[in-house]
């Protein structure tokens, strides 16, 4: 088996909104069952806001949390203080015997994925094409670096109104 690529899934409005006041800005139905199928069976890596917005570990999954306090602990998940170590460890769970996962997924916070954009290899990006209010940017995505491998659109009548797209977006050699 080769080694477990890095991936990330966000989902961002037209504007590359993807938060507000910790949580998500907007409720799509269907977007959580989608991110449960991408991710399941996968270790996911996220930083200590992102889980405690979630409020429990993911079932389903190997849940990393990356924080920089040291006394910080959670039950059922595996604490870090490192994106770096957040990575090894990931590739470690989805590298062992029994572990079909080809690949560790980033899902957030923004600081997070600011410093894992380089090292991502694929993005699954949810795209809704609205303007929602928020705080939080997914400043770090260059359309440019990327190529869509596959796109699912949504039929606005099953997502509650919006429109919403599905991107598996892969880097494009000697973007990093």
């Amino acid at each position: 088996m080769s080694e477990p690529r890095i991936a990330m899934m966000m989902a961002m409005d037209r504007n590359r909104l993807i938060g507000k006041e910790g949580g998500m800005p907007w409720h799509v139905p269907g977007e959580q069952a989608y991110f449960k199928a991408v991710t399941t069976g996968k270790p996911i890596v996220m930083g200590r806001v992102t889980h405690e917005s979630i409020g429990r570990p993911l079932p389903g999954r190997t849940n990393i949390v990356a924080t920089r306090d040291a006394d910080w602990t959670a039950d059922g998940v595996v604490v870090v203080h490192s994106l770096a170590e957040g990575i090894a460890t990931g590739k470690r769970i989805a590298g062992t015997a029994g572990s079909e996962a080809d690949e560790l997924v980033v899902i957030g916070g923004a600081a997070l994925c600011r410093e894992a954009m380089p090292l991502t290899e694929r993005l699954y990006l949810t795209l809704i094409d609205a303007a929602f209010d928020g705080d939080t940017w997914l400043d770090s995505y260059e359309p440019a670096e990327w190529r869509e491998r596959s796109r699912e659109e949504r039929d606005p009548s099953t997502t509650g109104g919006l429109t919403v797209s599905y991107l598996v977006l892969e880097r494009v050699a000697g973007h990093a």
